[in-house]
């Protein structure tokens, strides 16, 4: 089993980026992104970084954070092996399954933040993506007997 899930042209705010490319945060001793290198310093310099702003979070929201969310992710793969029951039978059991499966396996997208599916802990604000980790990957392994 394999299965796939996707979106396409969705919007999703970077709060984390906002915050780690203005400087205007509630904590001044937060780290900045590495993009901050590359930040507007003097007039006539020719950047899309803006400039850094101070510690009282006056810092302006624009659609500079505001990203595309479209993505594909790998959700789930379970694979599995019944042995035949003359093999099984020889070793006192009926039936032998031995399984494998995973759980976010792959993440395709162009966003920038952790996870494009994130939201702020609340079903009803989706792409808002401020601190929230992105969705665990798990791995299961399994043996099924019919004795």
């Amino acid at each position: 089993n394999v299965f796939f899930t996707f979106s396409f042209g969705n919007k999703v705010w970077n709060h984390n980026r906002m915050l780690g490319e203005t400087g205007g945060t509630l904590d001044a001793n937060r780290v900045l992104l590495a993009s901050q290198l590359d930040r507007w310093t003097t007039p006539g310099q020719i950047t899309d970084v803006p400039r850094l702003t101070d510690a009282n979070y006056s810092r302006q929201e624009n659609s500079r954070f505001l990203e595309d969310g479209s993505y594909v992710r790998l959700r789930s793969v379970t694979l599995g092996y019944t042995f035949p029951a003359g093999i099984s039978s020889k070793i006192g059991i009926s039936k032998l399954r031995v399984y494998a499966s995973g759980t976010n396996l792959l993440l395709f997208t162009k966003y920038t933040g952790a996870d494009p599916e994130s939201n702020i802990g609340q079903d009803n604000i989706q792409g808002y993506d401020y601190g929230v980790p992105p969705q665990p990957r798990a791995f299961q392994f399994g043996l099924n007997l019919t004795l």
